[in-house]
């Protein structure tokens, strides 16, 4: 009995630090997309969310681990309840903070737009006021900041239920399954004195698979700057890779007359046609070019059976990238016959707009 009690205790112990390990590793590996995007942005929210959680589930489950200084360690659980509490009110704000700054500009002065943070705030401050007078009630205040950040944490999954690349991988189901199986773990702490230590060992699975769900769901969300990939277009050209004749041209912005007599599309196409040639002489690459960037602006070149695609953007996005592919996909198999034959009449890429209009619009 004594050997099953400490291989018990001593199981608790490795799954209680092992737990740590996880959850403080994955707040670093998302803390390492912050430089990507902004100091104060979801994903510095998201970081201290990790990490006032990792120190939330230390504090609660060193009273299982050392019964010696159980009335000590008792009392520091709310002072880290209130630690925890407040990390998850930073992550609501960055969260709408974000959200504003890739909203109309008329919305980013209205304070309104913090709701959810205030509303968090004001049941923030009950609990931290009822503690003082020795009245504590963790759960009606945790919830009071909880559905505020379950609410936050889906506005920011709404706002790319647009976006193909995020349909494809559908990270809110990962992401809110994490978020449950680790709020099980939360509540599971309060039956440890009623069934033990055999209750703290499923916790401790609880944050890790809780933690793991979490992050993996959210590593599948690209940043919000992805909202914008239909303003970082300015023009697409589909050329014959054959005779490097321009077959079509799109233009995603609006641009002066002046400009416009300016590009010459015949000679713009046999240049790109030009330049993937010469670079790929050059770094005898038997491939093809798939991009360039020069003076601001990205060249993105997609290479086909009968056709090439170039996409001229001013940034970076993973969303246009992939609507391209599957554009281009499905010109080939639609202009299948034209591109095969094609012997200089571009007539009948005219309905191109359209396909164009059903790959590129929200």
């Amino acid at each position: 009995m004594i050997f099953e009690i400490n291989l018990i205790q001593d199981t608790l112990v490795v799954l209680h630090y092992f737990s740590l390990f996880i959850v403080f590793y994955l707040a670093y590996q998302i803390g390492k997309k912050i430089p990507e995007d902004n100091i104060l942005s979801i994903s510095t929210g998201f970081t201290l969310y990790l990490i006032v959680f990792g120190l939330y589930v230390n504090i609660t489950g060193l009273p299982a681990l050392y019964s010696e200084k159980q009335e000590f360690l008792m009392q520091l659980v709310y002072p880290f309840l209130i630690i925890y509490l407040g990390g998850m009110i930073v992550y609501i704000f960055l969260s709408e903070f974000e959200q504003i700054q890739y909203s109309l500009q008329d919305d980013k002065s209205k304070i309104f737009s913090y709701r959810l943070t205030i509303i968090a705030s004001i049941g923030y401050i009950i609990f931290i006021s009822l503690a003082f007078f020795g009245y504590y009630d963790p759960i009606f205040s945790f919830f009071i900041v909880l559905i505020p950040f379950i609410i936050a944490t889906n506005a920011i999954m709404k706002k790319f239920k647009g976006l193909v690349i995020v349909k494809r991988k559908k990270p809110n189901r990962w992401f809110y399954a994490g978020l449950s199986i680790s709020g099980f773990s939360n509540a599971l702490t309060g039956f440890y004195f009623m069934f033990g230590e055999s209750i703290m060992i499923i916790r401790y699975v609880a944050v890790i698979v809780g933690s793991l769900l979490m992050v993996y769901g959210w590593r599948l969300l690209p940043p919000l700057s992805e909202l914008d990939w239909m303003m970082k277009m300015n023009q697409l050209l589909i050329i014959d890779n054959n005779s490097s004749s321009l077959l079509f041209k799109y233009n995603f912005t609006q641009i002066s007359e002046q400009n416009e007599k300016d590009i010459d599309s015949d000679l713009a196409s046999s240049a790109m046609s030009g330049i993937d040639s010469l670079l790929s002489e050059i770094l005898a690459s038997e491939g093809h070019i798939k991009e360039i960037e020069h003076s601001g602006k990205i060249v993105l070149f997609l290479h086909g059976t009968y056709s090439d695609c170039v996409l001229i953007a001013d940034a970076h996005s993973d969303e246009f990238k992939y609507r391209l592919e599957m554009f281009h996909l499905n010109f080939e198999n639609k202009f299948k016959t034209e591109l095969a034959t094609f012997s200089g009449e571009i007539t009948p890429f005219r309905e191109t707009e359209s396909l164009i209009r059903e790959y590129f619009s929200q």
